[in-house]
Parts: C-alpha cells; sequence; structure tokens
C-alpha cells in the first residue's frame, strides 16, 4: 500500500546496525513499512533478517540507527530503552516466533488473556471476550480450555498469532513462523496470515514461503550478509530480480 503524500511511514527504520562482537549483523539497514503492507524479508540464513525483526521490538539493542513507529522514534542506539520505552515498542509490535513460546502450565485461553491484563490493564472479562473473538478468527474456539500441548505445532502457531493480535499491535513481525512446521501443518498458519493481510494488517514476515511472499506480499526485500540488498514488488523481483545475489538465492531456492 502505498503512502498518500504527507503521510509517514507506520514504521521507519534509518541506518540500522548491530555487531556481536567483530561480526556485523546488520550493516546499515534503511527501510519503510506503510500502513497495510506486507513485506516479505528473505535471504539466506545469517543473513540478519530475524535479528532485524528483533531489533524493532528491541528483543535485541541496535548499536545505531533510528527506528519510528507511528513517527515516533524509540529509544536511540545505543541507549538501552527505559522500561517505559520498552512497554511502549512491546504493545504496538507484535511478535511470532519460529518456536511458539506458550506457557504450557496454563490454558490456551489464559495463554492469551494475561498479556491483555498485564500490559493493557483489560479486566479479565474484556481480556477473555477478546481472546475469544480471535481464537474464532485462527479456527480454534474450541481450544480454549485446553492446554497447549494438547494441541498441534500448527494449532499453538495459530495460538501465538492470537496472542500477539490481542495486544492490538500497530504491526505484526513473524520470524519464519512456518519454519517448525510439517508442510501440511503449515497451509493453516499461511491461511490465517493471509486473511489478516486481506483485512488490511501491517506485517514484516521473515519467510523462506516463496510462494507466500509472491502471492501476499506488497513488498519483497531482499537481505544478504546483513546488508538490504534490494527491494520491490514481488513480481518484479522474482522475475527480475536487479542483483546477483538476489538471482542467485532465488536460482536456488526454486531449483530445489
Amino acid at each position: 500500500m502505498a503512502p498518500t503524500e504527507g503521510d509517514q511511514p507506520l514504521v521507519r527504520i534509518d541506518g540500522l546496525r548491530k555487531s556481536y562482537g567483530e561480526h556485523t549483523v546488520l550493516d546499515g539497514i534503511t527501510l519503510d513499512v506503510n500502513a497495510g503492507d506486507v513485506v516479505a524479508l528473505i535471504g539466506p540464513s545469517g543473513a540478519g533478517k530475524s535479528t532485524l525483526l528483533r531489533c524493532v521490538n528491541y528483543l535485541e539493542i541496535p548499536d545505531e540507527g533510528v527506528i519510528e513507529l507511528e513517527g515516533v522514534p524509540t529509544a536511540a542506539a545505543p541507549s538501552a530503552p527505559t522500561k517505559s520505552e520498552l512497554l511502549a515498542v512491546r504493545r504496538k509490535t507484535g511478535m511470532v516466533f519460529q518456536g511458539f513460546h506458550l506457557f504450557p502450565h496454563l490454558s490456551v485461553l489464559r495463554n492469551i488473556t494475561l498479556a491483555q491484563e498485564l500490559v493493557l490493564g483489560r479486566s479479565s472479562e474484556d481480556a477473555e471476550q477478546r481472546a475469544l473473538q480471535l481464537l474464532d478468527r485462527v479456527g480454534l474456539r474450541e481450544k480454549a480450555s485446553a492446554r497447549p500441548t494438547q494441541c498441534s505445532g500448527g494449532q499453538q502457531q495459530r495460538i501465538a498469532i492470537a496472542r500477539a493480535l490481542a495486544l492490538d499491535p500497530v504491526v505484526m513481525l513473524f520470524d519464519e513462523p512456518t519454519s517448525a512446521l510439517d508442510p501440511e501443518v503449515s497451509v493453516e498458519v499461511l491461511r490465517v496470515m493471509r486473511e489478516l493481510a486481506d483485512l488490511g494488517t501491517t506485517m514484516v514476515v521473515v519467510t523462506h514461503e516463496m510462494g507466500f511472499a509472491r502471492r501476499v506480499a506488497d513488498r519483497v526485500a531482499m537481505l544478504a550478509g546483513g546488508s538490504l540488498v534490494e527491494q520491490g514488488d514481488p513480481a518484479t523481483m522474482f522475475s527480475d530480480p536487479q542483483h546477483e545475489v538476489t538471482a542467485r538465492f532465488l536460482n536456488a531456492v526454486f531449483d530445489r
């Protein structure tokens, strides 16, 4: 979704750098995400895709650069965010991991209501109503009273998506959400993500699912060696990549 004149990106990343010792993971990443956009981050393992997401919600502290959410800068690197800054960032960014990170000792419903009560201050009744609405959306209302361990991997990932949505974030961050799932199970997770995209949910998705990137993403961004090599609409990126690194990566993926 292209911004209209005078609009600002919902997420703005400018000059983002992150290193671990002498190893540079992100080398000056600049990327805008507009409201309602689905941006797919692709690239080889070790390219920095997951680290980029983790910097956006401050699971990792950037070394340099600016990150803005709705026009408001988060803590300026290299300063660690204050507790209030961190809470503000986490409220605006819904994170879905490769693993599900659900509380195994809590019911599915409680997994979704807990953060609403603690972070948003919602009453237990309002949190439960919202949780049930989201379980309906992901097709798992019947699992409300179950424990996560009584659910399949695909179901657990859909529950994790519902939990992230429950905080009403401005952007959803997906870190290879289907990589731990069998192909036949990942279909339901991708269906939920497509439905979210159809509803206008702003999403940044690290993925190796090229079919999803081609059909659902508004923009595809290629990372390699910690740099943003190129970006563009899926049709152009997949049919006529401009960078040799992108072409080589896509050829390897599609030749499997």
